[in-house]
């Protein structure tokens, strides 16, 4: 786990966020931008403001579920039909 107290901006940010939970990476640069990134897990906090565009799309469904081959919970798109 990363811990700082420098202040850092965030560069990008990528994931998804569902009612089956959210899984998010999140890119951030200090003041040298030097870039470093990793989940964004609970407990991260803004020190000004963040910009996050979140995209809805009411025809899909995204769950993960678990993968046999790679032994994790994958990510799942179900279509769902209107």
């Amino acid at each position: 786990m990363f811990e700082s107290t420098e202040k850092f901006e965030v560069v990008s940010t990528t994931g998804t966020v569902s009612k089956n939970g959210c899984h998010v990476h999140i890119s951030i640069a200090d003041s040298n931008g030097k870039v470093t990134g990793g989940h964004l897990v609970n407990g991260n906090k803004i020190y000004t403001t963040c910009e996050i565009v979140i995209l809805c799309i009411e025809e899909q469904e995204f769950k993960r579920e678990p993968n046999a081959t790679t032994g994790f919970n994958e990510l799942k798109i179900y279509f769902i039909k209107s």
